[in-house]
């Protein structure tokens, strides 16, 4: 009965903490809620009469995720009628003592990218990394120490633009790149934050905060890690949090980072409590660590794909933070091991194709090469659409000297419909993605073809293609 009053109190007191906030909102704010029946997120979060409830189970989880289990929910995207660079939600819920409702949002860029997350409580005004118009709401639903989660029956937000100049100078040429620690996470069978259920030699890594944190099976989020001791590179998504900490974009500048602010750029907390004794020795839940780790890797990537045998450090160069970043798409890689043959795969015509790692940028794992001739001959990137509508299609490769300068991407719909033979040049603009174009696709599997007749003694690649 207690525990009942206490829940209906707490829910009373969040409402009318938000009833407040709408009273008092920004002059020409956008206001919107979100639909509950719309966003997707694991098994542990259900829906009942009462609303969005989490309830933990008993899956295998992170050290991290033992104190504060956390389930993560998110709303499509969508666009308002003006920019907004500041949000502040609107959250109906019944939240008892140990348990917290958190809302991240994120914004797209120009360039069809997205932003890192920002994070909002109760009637907590944050701000987002740039303007925009298109926004993706995701709740962030904590349970308390005995595995019990609030029930969220309603999500507003209301969004309006501060002003002039509030983009955050987190945009470099280049990516940022840092020297962590690194290791293996393991965990087959479990669950990563963003629902993946961990497989044998999985791909992905794991950062200790969520800002980065891509969707299920999503590649808005990635990083390129090279170990030096073995010379391998691998890119790979962020799929999961930790180690260690949650709340610790370390990446970031200290204008910008979540926690530990006095720490220097590209230091983890993880590592300066372990070899600084900062903050006492202990990380972000009172636990000292045992190693300086940063980064976790999945088996896949740690075993096969670096050829490492041991936790050590790698060099890792966080792609998102230079701008151009992946959006959320479909990628389908060169390599097959790397992709779910349910969304997509590569297929290959002749023997003239061969695996390469020659060239530095590569997406994934290493990348496919083929001499030019008078013959097609192509390599093909499948792609199941569930249902038809119009898709950007992306190219990834690696550039060099000696590489075509009119390679052709044919585009062609599941009706077996040529849409565009796209000719580029991949002498430039390596290591990044770079548009052939937007076509109306229908429902079904359709293709882009890279034909290797080009001029003789020229080479074409076929590395990766996204589809968003």
């Amino acid at each position: 009965m207690r525990a009942s009053w206490r829940s209906t109190l707490m829910a009373v007191m969040l409402g009318a903490v938000f009833a407040e906030g709408v009273a008092s909102a920004e002059p020409g704010a956008q206001r919107w809620t979100e639909n509950l029946s719309t966003g997707t997120g694991t098994s542990e979060l259900v829906g009942t009469r009462d609303g969005l409830l989490y309830e933990p189970n008993a899956v295998m989880r992170r050290p991290e995720g033992q104190s504060r289990l956390t389930g993560l929910f998110e709303f499509p995207p969508r666009t308002l009628e003006q920019p907004v660079d500041t949000f502040r939600p609107r959250v109906q819920a019944a939240v008892s003592l140990g348990q917290g409702v958190e809302v991240d949002v994120r914004v797209r860029n120009p360039g069809g990218a997205w932003s890192e997350w920002r994070t909002a409580t109760q009637d907590e005004a944050a701000r987002l990394p740039r303007a925009g118009t298109e926004v993706q709401v995701r709740l962030a639903l904590i349970a308390d120490e005995r595995g019990r989660g609030p029930v969220v029956q309603e999500v507003g937000l209301e969004g309006w633009r501060e002003g002039t100049g509030t983009e955050e100078t987190l945009q470099t040429l280049a990516p940022l790149t840092y020297r962590v620690y690194a290791t293996r996470e393991g965990l087959v069978g479990g669950t990563t934050a963003n629902g993946h259920v961990i497989k044998s030699n999985d791909r992905f890594v794991a950062l200790p905060s969520r800002r980065g944190l891509a969707s299920n099976g999503g590649s808005e989020y990635q990083v390129r890690v090279c170990y030096s001791k073995t010379g391998k590179c691998a890119t790979t998504s962020v799929w999961d949090v930790g180690p260690w900490n949650t709340k610790d974009d370390y990446w970031n500048p200290s204008s910008v980072r979540e926690m530990w602010k006095t720490l220097p750029q590209g230091k983890p907390e993880a590592q300066a409590a372990y070899q600084d004794n900062f903050n006492g020795g202990l990380d972000q839940f009172g636990r000292r660590p045992s190693n300086p780790a940063g980064i976790d890797l999945a088996d896949g990537t740690f075993w096969l794909d670096l050829g490492m045998s041991n936790n050590d450090w790698v060099d890792v160069t966080y792609l998102w933070t230079s701008g151009g970043g992946s959006s959320t798409g479909l990628v389908i890689d060169s390599n097959n091991a790397n992709n779910d043959p349910s969304k997509g795969y590569i297929q290959l015509t002749g023997t003239s194709w061969a695996s390469s790692t020659n060239v530095a940028g590569y997406y994934g794992t290493s990348y496919l090469v083929s001499p030019g001739a008078a013959v097609s001959e192509p390599a093909t990137f499948w792609f199941y659409l569930s249902a038809a509508g119009t898709k950007t299609v992306d190219a990834w490769w690696t550039a060099a000297s000696d590489r075509s300068t009119a390679a052709p991407f044919i585009v062609t719909n599941a009706s077996g419909t040529q849409l565009a033979n796209v000719k580029v040049n991949q002498t430039l603009n390596g290591a990044r993605w770079n548009t052939l174009g937007t076509w109306s696709f229908p429902a079904g599997w359709n293709k882009v073809q890279l034909s290797r007749w080009v001029t003789a003694g020229t080479y074409v690649v076929a590395d990766a293609i996204q589809v968003r």
